[in-house]
């Protein structure tokens, strides 16, 4: 059982003054001596981004267990997140060296080169998730919207859409935040490879999913590229009535202006 000394110690490690840092954690943390229930109280803060919580719960956790592969797993997350490279990388390497069969650990690995700027060492890690003949479908999918990102950051369109439709032919919820996702991204492989209609099909797939910015500058462009100059303007305009001054609300203004000098010429 981890004691309060080696807690305190565990908290000053982590830059944050000592004092300070015991009056902010969690009861539920000082509370638990579990290490899987601290694992899941860390993966609850780091869906709220608090992050510095996560970190001393995994902390925590890996005091009491060293050889627990999942809390290593998540603590690479964090520091991936916190931007501690180095240190992700070897919780991530640990995770895999306890036990190797927990997939799941290659997928977040290729979010962390994602982040690093090394796509091609990404790709090998969503690879290796994908060669697992049990790793769960809906896992599965989410590695393959990630894998098939990273061929359009690429700019490998062509690699990117057989990908993403296997992805979209998964059996997710549509109200699971990954299902917009997935047919998203694949209509916009198919708009930057020339295929606004199946696009446009793709997008329907959303159905009642509620309008995003993003998904109305996809079905603004596909519009574009198929001629439909008046749908085009009114996707656009809805984009910058969702998310005003935004990238996505820059891009749909230069698309619009574009539009107006095209007709004015």
């Amino acid at each position: 059982m981890l004691r309060s000394i080696a807690l305190a110690l565990l908290i000053a490690s982590s830059g944050v003054p000592l004092a300070s840092a015991q009056r902010a954690v969690d009861p539920l943390i000082a509370n638990s001596d579990d290490p899987t229930e601290l694992q899941q109280l860390a993966v609850q803060f780091i869906a709220n981004n608090q992050l510095r919580q996560a970190l001393v719960a995994l902390r925590k956790s890996v005091g009491i267990y060293a050889e627990n592969a999942e809390s290593r797993m998540w603590l690479g997350v964090v520091y991936t997140q916190l931007d501690d490279f180095e240190a992700a990388e070897a919780e991530f390497l640990s995770a895999l060296r306890m036990n190797p069969q927990l997939t799941e650990t290659h997928n977040w690995l290729g979010v962390h080169w994602v982040r690093r700027g090394d796509l091609a060492r990404a790709i090998e890690h969503y690879r290796a998730a994908l060669d697992d003949p049990v790793y769960p479908r809906i896992s599965r999918a989410r590695v393959l919207v990630n894998l098939g990102n990273v061929y359009l950051q690429q700019g490998d369109v062509e690699a990117a859409i057989p990908v993403l439709s296997e992805a979209t032919r998964a059996a997710v919820p549509s109200n699971d935040p990954l299902y917009p996702l997935m047919h998203m991204s694949l209509a916009d492989a198919l708009i930057k490879n020339g295929r606004p209609r199946e696009a446009l099909a793709a997008l329907e797939s959303l159905g009642a999913v509620p309008s995003s910015p993003r998904g109305e500058l996809l079905r603004g462009l596909a519009h574009r590229d198929l001629g439909t100059s008046e749908q085009a303007v009114d996707h656009l305009q809805q984009v910058l009535r969702l998310a005003p001054g935004s990238p996505l609300a820059e891009q749909a203004l230069e698309i619009l202006r574009q539009l107006q000098h095209s007709e004015s010429s």
